[in-house]
């Protein structure tokens, strides 16, 4: 009895094992699609971002402006995409506190480009 019980656990564990495996490849693959998605659509996110993401709350200091415009360009750097990231992830939570979907919207679109950005950047 007892053996059959501990083989009845380890059947759901390698069961659950390969379960995890497979949907942490499917999760990885998505990644791996997405990332040239977002890349091709950098203007698309930017122009939206300005419309939606910024409007609703005049948050758009000097410092991220510049940042913004360095984004476009695509000269920003490691560390100055850090630091467009923290300063977006602060106007996303203003965002939810706010309710402001539509600015949520292009504060995490925006936040994925910078996100991509950095991690091609830090490869380089």
């Amino acid at each position: 009895m007892d053996l059959a019980i501990l083989i009845a656990i380890g059947c759901v564990a390698f069961g659950f094992g390969v379960w995890f495996h497979r949907i942490t490849t499917k999760l990885n693959t998505l990644d791996k699609r997405l990332i040239p998605l977002i890349i091709i659509h950098k203007k698309e996110l930017l122009k939206y971002y300005l419309e939606k993401g910024v409007m609703p709350n005049p948050s758009l200091t000097q410092r991220k402006h510049f940042l913004v415009d360095k984004l476009e360009a695509g000269t920003i750097g490691y560390s100055e995409s850090q630091e467009l990231a923290n300063l977006l992830k602060e106007d996303e939570r203003k965002a939810k506190e706010a309710g402001n979907t539509e600015a949520l919207v292009a504060i995490l679109g925006l936040i994925a480009l910078v996100v991509i950005w950095a991690n091609l950047s830090k490869k380089g």
